[in-house]
């Protein structure tokens, strides 16, 4: 908010026909948008997390529902099911503390006390853009307003630099490409981590190429290069590439899907687990985590993908997820001109997104009709009460008449 440019843009209110403001760990740019009257399109570079859900209107239930932030499925087991609900609500609690109410103390600085509540402004967005698409990453009902556009980074494969061409068309057997991401650097693995890795390697007749940040690996076998930087589209593209080691970032796992390629997931942050859990889904990926890196394990999850089944499943996957009826940057374009046409069309909103808790899960309903239901069964039972009453006591009394004249009898004869 100290920004030059956004404090001109606050004092001036500029016009703009849409904005589109990222909405993924914050919701400050939402803000400063609806601030400007501007219908704004809502931008999750991720899969949807716990605290989207709400806003969207999505009911969120454990049983189906795979969160971003755990490696569990679309079939997970009972105690996943309690571990998701209960994260569902931890994250949404440590969102709202540690994002919303900070950035609520700089926006009512800056753009007045009147301003809606982040949450009802990102619930008002007209379009949400997911980086992500229902073939791999679907299951859960959605309102017409979430857009999938996952893959929209993808560009034509450019040349790859020469050496590494020949490396990787010089390999007899094929090559495997290993990219742990950039969250955690290569270079600080401990020791016995980095040994497992690279004995594994050596063991392999096919030829590795990994991209590693830090100083050069000593007594590196031959079949290992190592490189700081590789254009990792570009190679996974390679029909010479059997198979990839990836720490299931959304972009690696997104090119990995692009291009239908098996995946050893080793998840180590974040949506990581998620991402990985939803190509395992799918049948073109195993997990292997972290604790688990031992040569032993690695080489079996490697001899695992490698066979021709896992490869021709991978390709499957890879034809569902390019099967749209349109581009992915066609799609973005297409939802950008239409907010653009209509002002911000509240009509894809679901309705769910602007009630509160309770009304999303019907709970006033479910205590009224609990409530009728208790009523009707105390009637009942008071009905009955009173029924079974009367007859006990017309019971009594004809036991009671038939033994008076017995009685009556016996005198009689006497």
């Amino acid at each position: 908010m100290n920004n030059h440019e956004v404090i001109h843009m606050i004092r001036n209110r500029p016009r703009y026909d849409v904005i589109i403001a990222e909405s993924y760990n914050s919701d400050c740019a939402l803000a400063l948008a609806a601030n400007l009257s501007t219908p704004y399109i809502a931008f999750n570079p991720q899969p949807l997390h716990p605290w989207h859900y709400n806003r969207l209107g999505i009911n969120f239930n454990s049983a189906y529902i795979s969160q971003s932030l755990l490696p569990y499925g679309k079939q997970p087991w009972f105690f996943d099911r309690v571990k998701s609900f209960i994260l569902y609500y931890i994250t949404n609690w440590v969102y709202y503390i540690g994002s919303q109410v900070t950035d609520h103390v700089y926006l009512y600085k800056y753009l007045g006390d009147n301003l809606e509540t982040l949450e009802s402004i990102a619930s008002n967005a007209s379009v949400v853009f997911v980086n992500t698409h229902k073939s791999v990453f679907g299951g859960v009902v959605r309102p017409d307003n979430v857009v999938d556009i996952g893959g929209i980074h993808i560009r034509p494969p450019k040349v790859i630099p020469t050496e590494i061409e020949r490396f990787i068309n010089e390999a007899e057997h094929g090559v495997i490409y290993v990219n742990l991401g950039t969250t955690v650097k290569d270079s600080t693995l401990p020791v016995d981590k980095l040994n497992e890795l690279v004995s594994t390697f050596r063991r392999l007749p096919l030829r590795v190429l990994w991209k590693w940040d830090g100083a050069n690996l000593e007594n590196l076998p031959r079949n290992i290069m190592t490189m700081k930087w590789l254009p990792q589209y570009d190679i996974l593209k390679h029909e010479n590439v059997k198979a990839f080691i990836s720490h299931a970032g959304i972009l690696s796992t997104i090119e990995a899907l692009d291009v239908g390629i098996p995946v050893i997931a080793i998840p180590l942050f974040g949506d990581q687990y998620g991402n990985a859990a939803s190509l395992v889904d799918a049948g073109m990926a195993t997990i292997l985590t972290y604790d688990n890196l031992r040569k032993e394990l690695l080489l079996d999850a490697i001899n695992e993908v490698l066979d021709p089944t896992w490869q021709q499943r991978a390709k499957l996957v890879s034809r569902m997820w390019h099967d749209r009826p349109m581009s992915p940057l066609e799609s973005a374009i297409y939802w950008i001109e239409y907010v653009a046409r209509y002002n911000g069309p509240p009509n894809l909103i679901a309705p769910s997104a602007s009630i509160p808790w309770y009304l999303q899960h019907q709970l006033d309903v479910l205590a009224f009709v609990g409530l009728v239901s208790y009523i009707l069964l105390y009637v009942l039972y008071k009905i009955l009460s009173v029924c079974c009453c009367c007859c006990c006591r017309t019971e009594a009394l004809t036991e009671e008449t038939l033994s008076q004249e017995r009685r009556q009898k016996v005198v009689k004869f006497e």
